[in-house]
């Protein structure tokens, strides 16, 4: 294990909603030389754990308590960039460490994307797909599936609180801490912190120059006014990259760590931390980005992208930078989520705490000819997050299952695991069981979901995705071309049918919503009442 330098605790955080200031500032993180030496991947576990690890599990007796529960969520986390389900280079080992006391869901595919959707769906236990009478809400993207959680509608948070779980939420997330339609969800809990990064002003944009900007930004269509100011707005909330206490995803899991011992206080308790990195715009330090690219890379630092054709304005060389520059984010991420979980640990919170993490989608860094995302574009680097549900008693640790849980699963799992009952409004899969070695009462053959206008569906052989009007049908026989390359679906009408059978069960017995662009477009929005 490495020894991690040490931090100054961040500024002291309100007891209602609280946003984060200038507070925790301090020189955080290991040198080159720590980080890369000889340790190897073993040089990112997490500071102070002592011999045994912090994934050590509970003692048996843990098992019959009322628990409380630690939901991480890590905004565009791909499955294949976490060493623990199987991608090779990355280094996770926070995230793997967890995964070792934990149960490991290999075939996560969010029913609803992308951030708000699957949101809501993480938060409420409900689908939020087929995004069924939607309309566009201030504050929100003007895509289908963008709209707030409700004043009033059940989730994790007050199905917890109302069973007399203290209760708290620390996020960086621009639309839930910042959009007004979810000042309602922000009051649901009993503190919510929010954290400056993608959204507020930390320090001024004024701080940052324009030329600064423009050295993260490739030529193409990436620099327009509204870009390069928005990226001077990030730099200034998350500094250039020298001093990783700057970060966003730093200063998150600190005020998350910071807020554990109020919660230790109160008896019982729900936290949710979630973590807007690895999202675009990235700024990590050099440290991280010289563990998989070029140490002496002297060319534009890619720091966000657009959501286009990658040959459209990247070089092959640009690309490499950029997949480098996901990787050493993830990295930075799954660092200062050890910081987190060392403390929980410190505290002895370990044997009474059920812990689970997910993404909520993932992204392309080049793969396919594309950056960002796209919903018509439903393929396992958008769509395959990994999830990951630690009880404290030791069930499941190290094991992994391949049953197609979602996000709607998170909170009957996490509210079945706290012994509180299950929310009628509830319906997702309650996943507790798989960890014993059972199966959930739910028979779930295949995932189904969708973004947008697109819709998907995936099984042990096939992948499909399609327009919601039934055009642009993609279908692909995973066995025999496990890339998703060529596409089949001429050559298969009778799975092409079936697919769409899926789709309408899923969708509620009738074909999913098509909404045009006109509709985008309206200017009117709607508000609560």
């Amino acid at each position: 294990m490495y020894r991690r330098a040490q931090l100054r605790a961040p500024g002291e955080l309100g007891t209602e909603m609280t946003t984060d200031g200038d507070g925790g500032r301090g020189r955080g993180g290991l040198s080159r030389r720590e980080l890369i030496g000889a340790a190897g991947i073993g040089a990112l576990g997490v500071a102070g754990a002592g011999a045994a690890g912090w994934h050590a599990i509970g003692g048996a007796e843990a098992a019959s308590e009322r628990r409380n529960v630690v939901l991480i969520i890590v905004d565009s986390l791909r499955a294949d960039h976490v060493r623990s389900f199987g991608a090779g280079g990355m280094r996770t080992p926070n995230i793997d460490e967890l995964a070792r006391g934990g149960m490991r869901f290999t075939s996560v595919y969010p029913e609803a994307m992308p951030t708000m959707p699957a949101r809501r769906s993480i938060m409420s236990g409900r689908r939020a797909y087929p995004f069924r009478n939607w309309q566009p809400w201030l504050g929100m993207a003007a895509r289908p599936g963008w709209q707030p959680i409700k004043p009033g509608a059940e989730t994790l948070v007050s199905a917890m609180r109302r069973a007399g779980w203290w209760t708290t939420y620390v996020t960086d997330n621009p639309f839930l801490g910042y959009s007004k339609t979810l000042e309602p969800f922000r009051r649901s809990p009993h503190r919510f912190v929010r954290v400056e990064g993608q959204r507020g002003e930390r320090r001024p944009r004024s701080n940052v120059s324009r030329a600064a900007a423009l050295r993260r930004l490739p030529p193409g269509p990436l620099r327009n006014e509204d870009r390069i100011n928005a990226l001077r707005q990030y730099i200034a909330n998350n500094g250039t990259g020298r001093d990783e206490a700057e970060q966003a995803a730093s200063r998150v899991f600190r005020h998350a760590a910071k807020q554990l011992r109020t919660a230790k206080s109160k008896g019982r308790f729900l936290m949710v931390v979630d973590c807007f990195d690895p999202h675009e715009p990235w700024t990590p330090p050099r440290r991280y980005l010289d563990m998989y690219g070029d140490p002496d890379y002297r060319g534009y630092e890619i720091a966000t992208v657009a959501y286009t054709h990658a040959s459209n304005y990247l070089s092959p060389r640009h690309i490499a930078r950029l997949q480098t520059t996901y990787k050493a984010a993830v990295t930075m991420t799954d660092h200062w989520l050890g910081y987190f979980l060392d403390r929980l640990w410190k505290l002895g919170l370990d044997d009474s705490t059920a812990i689970a993490l997910v993404s909520d989608h993932g992204v392309f860094v080049g793969e396919r000819n594309w950056t960002g995302k796209g919903p018509a574009r439903l393929y396992p680097e958008l769509t395959h997050v990994p999830l990951i549900v630690r009880e404290p008693g030791g069930a499941g640790a190290g094991g992994r299952s391949d049953w197609f849980a979602s996000t709607h699963d998170v909170a009957p799992t996490l509210v079945s695991l706290a012994g509180v009952k299950r929310p009628p409004a509830f319906e997702g899969a309650d996943l507790s069981p798989i960890l014993e070695g059972g199966e959930p009462d739910e028979d779930r053959p295949y995932a189904v979901g969708g973004y947008g206008n697109n819709s998907y569906v995936r099984d042990d052989r096939w992948a499909y995705q399609v327009q919601n009007d039934w055009r642009d049908e993609r279908l692909y026989d995973k066995r025999a071309d496990p890339g998703e390359r060529v596409n089949v679906a001429a050559r298969r009408p009778a799975v092409v049918r079936e697919m769409r059978r899926r789709v309408i069960a899923a969708a509620g017995g009738k074909r999913p919503p098509m909404y045009s662009d006109a509709y985008f477009d309206r200017r009117k929005r709607s508000s609560f009442g």
